[in-house]
Order: C-alpha cells, then sequence, then structure tokens
C-alpha cells in the first residue's frame, strides 16, 4: 500500500475536502504517479531538438547523414517530446453514482481520481478541464493550466459529490459537447458507473478525435448479492423500485458477470479501460494500468 485511504467527510466543508484530496494527490505522486502519468500520455508529437555525435547504443535510424558527410565522424538527431497535453476530465454525477455499500460512494471516488488526475496534470505542466454531466451538463471548467485552476476543478467535483448526484446519465450528450469544446486533440478520461446500456457509440465516436480512457467505478453490492431472501431494489436514476428474488439464479449470475462484460464491451470498442471499486484501493492498479499503457505505445510497431 503507498497510501491509507480515509472515508471521507459528508459533513465537512469543501474546502477541507479539497485539501485532503490534494495531500492525497501529493502521495501518489511522490510514490511516483506523475512520472507514471507522463509516460501514459503522449502530446502532439516530436519535434528537433540537436544534432551530436554517435554513442554506442544510439539507434541508427536516428543518424543525420548529412552532418555525417560534412564531418567525417557520425551524428545522430536529438528529438524532444511537443507535450502540449490537454487533459479532459468528464465525470458522471448521475443519480446511480450516489450508490456505495461500503465506506465510499461511488462519486467519492470519481472526485478523488479527478483530483489525483488534475494535481498530476499541473505536476506535468499540462492544461486540465473538467466536465460534469448527468442528463444535463451540470458544469464544464475550460483546461487550463496552473495548482490554482486544478483546486476550482476538484472544488467543483467535490461539491457535486457531496450535494448529492442525480438525474440520469447521459453519455451521447456528454461526448457531443466535448466534440463541440474540445477542437484540439485531448485526453478524455470518462469517470462513470456506465450503467447507461448504450454507452459505445458515443465514446467510440469520440475517441476518433480524442484518446479517451474510461475509468467504470464499481461498487461490490452491485456485483455480488445475498443468495436468498427477497431484496426490494431502488433505480437512483429514475426512482423506480421492484421487488427481487435474490434465489432466482439469474439474479446473482447477471451481477458476477457485469464487470466481465462491460471489460469485453470496452475492448471490443477500442477503448483503453481501468477499472476501479469503491471496495478497494486503487493506487497499485492505476499505476500498473498506466504502465501498461505506456509499454504498450513504446513498443515497435
Amino acid at each position: 500500500m503507498r497510501f491509507r485511504r480515509r472515508t471521507p467527510d459528508l459533513r465537512a466543508p469543501v474546502v477541507r475536502r479539497v485539501r485532503d484530496l490534494e495531500l492525497v494527490s501529493a502521495r501518489m505522486i511522490r510514490a511516483g504517479f506523475a512520472g507514471d502519468y507522463h509516460s501514459a500520455f503522449h502530446g502532439r508529437g516530436i519535434e528537433f531538438s540537436q544534432v551530436r555525435e554517435y554513442l554506442p547504443g544510439d539507434d541508427i535510424r536516428t543518424i543525420d547523414w548529412n552532418v555525417t558527410a560534412r564531418s567525417g565522424v557520425p551524428h545522430v538527431k536529438e528529438f524532444i517530446e511537443e507535450r502540449d497535453l490537454t487533459i479532459l476530465i468528464a465525470v458522471d454525477v448521475s443519480g446511480s453514482m450516489a450508490f456505495g455499500s461500503v465506506d465510499w460512494r461511488k462519486c467519492d471516488l470519481a472526485a478523488e481520481l479527478a483530483a489525483v488526475f488534475a494535481f498530476s496534470a499541473v505536476e506535468n505542466s499540462d492544461r486540465v478541464g473538467l466536465l460534469l454531466f448527468s442528463d444535463a451538463i451540470r458544469a464544464y471548467i475550460p483546461p487550463r493550466r496552473g495548482r490554482a485552476h486544478a483546486q476550482v476543478l476538484v472544488r467543483a467535483a467535490v461539491d457535486a459529490a457531496m450535494r448529492g448526484p442525480h438525474g440520469r446519465a447521459d453519455l451521447e450528450l456528454a461526448a457531443g459537447f466535448l466534440e463541440r469544446v474540445a477542437v484540439k486533440r485531448a485526453v478524455v478520461l470518462v469517470l462513470s458507473d456506465f450503467l447507461e446500456i448504450a454507452f459505445e457509440r458515443p465514446l467510440k465516436r469520440l475517441n476518433r478525435k480524442h484518446d479517451v480512457i474510461a475509468v467504470p467505478i464499481v461498487d461490490p453490492r452491485e456485483e455480488r448479492f445475498p443468495d436468498r431472501g427477497l431484496a426490494r431494489l431502488v433505480d437512483l436514476e429514475s426512482g423506480g423500485a421492484r421487488l427481487v428474488d435474490l434465489r432466482r439464479s439469474g439474479v446473482a449470475q447477471s451481477g458476477a458477470l457485469r464487470r466481465t462484460q462491460l471489460e469485453r464491451r470496452l475492448r471490443a470498442s477500442a477503448i483503453d479501460h481501468l477499472a476501479v471499486s469503491t471496495a478497494v484501493p486503487y493506487d497499485r492498479a492505476l499505476l500498473r494500468f498506466f504502465r501498461e499503457r505506456s509499454a504498450r505505445q513504446h513498443r515497435p510497431a
């Protein structure tokens, strides 16, 4: 464990929650998260830096043959990454995100992840923006650089969680909005429980222009049910309720298969994804995800 997560105090002032999340993010960054974040997300390309003499181990494909011919000594070109990266954090604040069966609700975890991403962007001098959505665009903060701006973003995410998510999730609406406001290519992190059935189409369309990463937020009670008795289940988005017989095998089976089916659908849509749970610390999984993503991107074609 790189840090120990505390149950959020929902009665604490928003400013205190923002400060707590800034401390959590700082611990993640000191543990190496900012470096892995940097490696996993690339800017718009590379630009020429300088020419230097060839050293053993240099890639022969970088040899500058013109300089080599003039000097008689092998020289190679050096390039630097043209970072200029924009991060857009899209957070689902629909009613189902208010659910939590352990200590944390899904919206609390989403707010913390938004803070970790925002302050990591600051550490790498990237621009970062925030979209809060449900069945309407609840808030949009355009991308900018700087710690003060990141604090504004985190405050908005925390405030939405503490006020209580509501409404239905509309990923089609959120994707369409980002397509209109995000002119340049960006990394789009979508934090949602993805309970909306038709999420593939808007994400695939958004992924044509941007680098979309889905972060499904799950809760153990959505995947595992007691094996007996009757349960009254309430839809937090519509308010509808129904009585379910938990002894029926289909109920437990569908819950257990939910995450597998979700990951299969995202994979089929070519959407990079990482599932996190309200019951399990996410730090190691997040670091592993970015290291694996970085390795894939640096792998020779």
